[in-house]
Parts: structure tokens; C-alpha cells; sequence
């Protein structure tokens, strides 16, 4: 469909041109959210903020401007403040929530965890980064300077970890 047509049917508030600007731009202002949210927190709410996207143009949409710029360009605009909004009203509901006095119960350790049985899969490497960083509770910076690695090797030795254990099934959430 023509851009300009579907300018022109939304200006005339026809919810058949509502219904194609959600196929046609659907997946670009999905781009844009996901571009301005830094967190997977915040990129749950990705439907409820290209929902709120495609009201402000169905209801703005009269005062797009062809003069001032694209089309593509006026929406990504909406996309990015609504974004913007939106986040603003995560974080100030996030402040309001006070986890100081929660209590969060855990079931008690009936077992010690058998760390070499459990990381027998990795590569001595491997085993060596992922007994400092989980059973010692090491921080990457420190597991570095005592392994003589830069911590960046750390971080990826720890992802190749998990990802092995993962498919080994050995993985049972007592990593994250």
C-alpha cells in the first residue's frame, strides 16, 4: 500500500489503515523499542508500548507534516517518546516498590553440592573459573587476576560453561 494512501485513511480515521500500519510498520517500531529499552525487564513490555504507539498515531496523525519530514521518521519519533514515557512510569513504580523488608523464604540445603561432579564436562579451564566464581564466590575481576586471564577470557569461559551444562542437561538452575 501506498504511504500517502495510508496517510490519507488514517486521517479518515479508517481502522482498515490502522490494521495495515500495524503490518507494515509493526516490525519497525518493534526495532525501535527494543533499540531505546536497555534491559529484558523493560523488553516485556514491548506490546503494551508499540499498543500505545499506534493510538498516538491514530490519534496525532493529523499533524504529520510531509514538509518536515518522512513518515518513517515522524513514527519513529512517537515510538522513541512513548518509549520514553513508558520507562519513566517502570522506574517510577519500581521506586515505589521497597524490598527492605521482604522476606523471601528458602528451602534449606539438604546436601553440599558436588562441584567436581557437577563441572566434570568442562575443560580443566572451565572448572578452575566456574569453582572460583561459584563455590568461592569470586568476583570476574578477581578470578582474572588470579588466573592470570583478562576478565573478559572470565566472563567467556563462564558463558561456555553454562552453555555446556545446559546441554548436558546437568544444568538445573543453580546457575543463572
Amino acid at each position: 500500500m501506498e504511504e500517502v494512501e495510508l496517510i490519507a485513511r488514517l486521517r479518515a480515521q479508517d481502522e482498515a489503515a490502522l490494521t495495515e500500519l500495524v503490518i507494515s510498520y509493526g516490525g519497525f517500531i518493534n526495532q525501535v523499542i527494543l533499540h531505546n529499552l536497555p534491559n529484558d525487564f523493560q523488553r516485556d513490555f514491548t506490546e503494551d508500548i508499540a499498543n500505545r504507539c499506534f493510538y498516538q498515531v491514530w490519534m496525532h496523525i493529523g499533524q504529520y507534516d510531509a514538509d518536515k519530514g518522512t513518515f518513517k521518521n515522524w513514527l519513529s519519533a512517537i515510538v522513541k517518546h512513548q518509549t520514553i514515557d513508558y520507562q519513566r512510569g517502570l522506574k517510577a513504580t519500581t521506586k515505589a516498590i521497597s524490598l527492605d523488608k521482604v522476606i523471601v523464604p528458602t528451602p534449606p540445603v539438604t546436601e553440599e553440592l558436588d562441584y567436581d561432579k557437577l563441572f566434570a564436562s568442562l575443560s580443566k579451564t572451565e572448572q578452575q573459573v566456574f569453582m572460583l566464581f561459584y563455590r568461592d564466590d569470586y568476583l570476574p575481576e578477581e578470578i582474572a587476576k588470579k588466573m592470570r586471564m583478562r576478565r573478559l577470557t572470565v566472563y567467556k569461559h563462564l558463558s561456555r560453561g553454562r552453555k555446556k551444562l545446559q546441554e548436558e542437561g546437568v544444568f538445573h538452575g543453580y546457575f543463572n
